[in-house]
């Protein structure tokens, strides 16, 4: 009688000696890089220097401030890579918040475009509260040697102004540029009033403004 349990035992030293090898699974998720909520250090100190003082920049700059610009645009939500190469993607969305702000559109960051980015890291006035003491301490300058704010504009006093405008009842974001939105409201303040409809806050405009309070 043949040994049945002969022909097992062949196929299970087979089966020792060629062992079954399995393809590790690579793993499908990556963690992508995290994205800092808050403004690094190193970056928020360029912003110790004055919009008209900070350096102007175009395409094929590179130097840390272009990071400084990259990571607003990237957070203002114009996905851009914070690399500190001004590069065409780069001057592409400086182009598109340069059309958001009522800006003028060339792609290059100097100091209007400047002064728009410095403000979206400041906390817009609250235009239900109190007028704040820095924007009151304007109001110490005569009407007739105020800044003309125009389209475009961007300076504190603008702020004086969206402010005054949405008190007054024309519902204007204070953020401190002078954008659509903000020219429209003035033209409405100044047919109200019964001032020239130029959009241009001038001496007579200022006065009307100042009056509100």
């Amino acid at each position: 009688m043949k040994k049945k349990w002969i022909p097992t035992l062949l196929a299970f030293g087979l089966l020792v000696a060629s062992p079954l090898t399995f393809q590790p699974v690579e793993a499908t998720n990556h963690p992508s890089a995290v994205t800092e909520d808050k403004l690094p250090a190193r970056l928020a100190n360029l912003m110790d220097i004055a919009p008209e003082h900070q350096f102007i920049l175009r395409n094929g700059s590179e130097r840390i401030e272009v990071e400084l610009l990259q990571w607003t645009l990237d957070h203002y939500g114009l996905e851009t890579a914070v690399d500190g190469i001004f590069g065409p993607q780069t001057e592409k969305n400086v182009r598109q918040y340069q059309a958001d702000k009522g800006l003028r559109v060339d792609g290059v960051a100097g100091t209007n475009t400047w002064a728009a980015l410095y403000g979206e890291h400041d906390k817009p006035a609250d235009p239900e509260g109190e007028l704040p003491a820095e924007l009151r301490n304007l109001m110490d300058i005569a009407p007739e040697h105020q800044f003309i704010l125009r389209q475009g504009s961007a300076r504190i006093e603008v702020e004086l102004l969206q402010w005054t405008l949405n008190e007054y009842g024309l519902p204007t974001t204070v953020d401190g540029i002078f954008g659509p939105e903000t020219n429209k409201n003035v033209r409405q303040y100044q047919t109200d009033k019964g001032l020239k409809v130029d959009g241009i806050v001038g001496t007579n405009t200022w006065t009307a403004l100042y009056g509100e309070y």
